[in-house]
């Protein structure tokens, strides 16, 4: 029983790392109608699956750089977790702020309405994202009234934003101050429901904690 026990546990254990999954290569393909300051979307691509989706991504980095045929490592962060670690604006107003994750959250919601809004509005909103998390960007007059809708939104909660469905590419040198290198970008995922998109994978966390639950009912199992 007990070497059964041990097995289960060395299982669950190997399962948690290796949900822990590591940098992905990325390639950037394309700017919107070949010109970076179109805005969303640039077309971004695992460089491991060439046969895969094109991912229609919206840079968030108005610094940073990068053209098409650039090849990258970056970590992929989903921002209904909330946890923003891996991002490079992650120490906006100190790193123990919650500040950074509300600036991520506005911009999540930004990202979310080209979801409803006509294709003439997406430049704009990926402006006003551009400027939350760089002031010194351009954004006029209907830039700033999206940013302000997205603050309203933060005050209220965003309520029934689904935030599982927005990811963030993130270079693995997150702070990388060069303003040569790879810009950061999120792009909108499936939902649970599946109803379009990439679809969602379990977190770590919540595998781990499956996982010692398992354990601890099996444990209790055997040992009373």
């Amino acid at each position: 029983m007990m070497r059964r026990l041990l097995l289960l546990s060395v299982l669950l254990m190997c399962g948690a790392v290796y949900a822990f999954a590591g940098p992905e290569e990325f390639t950037f393909l394309a700017w919107n109608n070949g010109n970076w300051q179109n805005g969303y979307p640039y077309e971004i691509q695992e460089t491991d699956n060439p046969a895969g989706s094109v991912i229609a991504a919206m840079c968030d980095d108005y610094i940073h750089g990068g053209s098409p045929g650039d090849m990258w490592f970056a970590n992929i962060t989903n921002l209904g977790t909330e946890n923003i670690s891996l991002t490079r604006f992650n120490n906006v107003g100190g790193v123990n702020s919650l500040y950074p994750l509300m600036l991520y959250d506005e911009s999540g919601w930004l990202l979310l309405q080209t979801l409803v809004e006509p294709t003439s509005q997406w430049l704009t909103l990926n402006y006003a994202v551009w400027n939350i998390f760089d002031p010194s960007a351009p954004c006029d007059n209907t830039c700033q009234a999206w940013i302000m809708a997205a603050q309203n939104e933060a005050k209220m909660g965003f309520p029934g934003v689904d935030f599982n469905r927005v990811y963030i590419v993130t270079p693995v040198n997150q702070h990388d101050p060069d303003p040569n290198t790879v810009q950061e970008f999120l792009y909108i995922g499936e939902d649970p429901s599946g109803s379009g998109g990439q679809s969602t994978v379990p977190e770590p966390g919540t595998l781990l904690l499956m996982g010692t639950g398992l354990l601890a009912a099996v444990g209790r199992k055997f040992w009373h």
